[in-house]
């Protein structure tokens, strides 16, 4: 499960860009692109495990889907593999050429796996001597 893995390095990487915003962390977006094979329900899980304890615990964890897309020097084709319907390609390395001429191609997008926005509460204002 590699998945845990990912989610600490992310989580690691957060918690220091959220010090100097005060408040609960209520929505973390993460963009994970198509290509990237990582369960949805192993990410989330290992978010809830490795938030425990943390400003993030309790904060809900948004996955937003990377469009695929590429790209060919030989022919100019731009657009979506034809491999992403193959249920192979779960189980096996897929070669990505271009769905038009056969060259080899360029991945535009699909690769992405990162923390887009995070949305915090904003902490209630506090009366003066109060």
């Amino acid at each position: 499960m590699h998945e845990y893995a990912v989610v600490s390095e992310l989580v690691a990487g957060l918690l220091p860009q959220l010090e100097p915003h005060p408040g609960r962390v209520e929505i973390v977006y993460l963009k994970k692109g198509e290509m990237r094979v990582l369960s949805e329900w192993a990410v989330k899980s290992a978010f809830e495990i490795l938030t425990r304890g943390t400003r993030l615990e309790g904060a809900r964890l948004e996955i937003e889907p990377v469009e695929a897309r590429i790209r060919c020097p030989r022919c100019g084709y731009t657009g979506k593999p034809d491999y992403l319907d193959d249920p192979e390609f779960h189980f096996i390395v897929p070669v990505i050429t271009c769905p038009q001429c056969g060259a080899e191609v360029e991945v535009v997008s699909g690769r992405e796996l990162y923390i887009d926005r995070v949305t915090v509460e904003s902490p209630a204002p506090t009366q003066n001597g109060a």
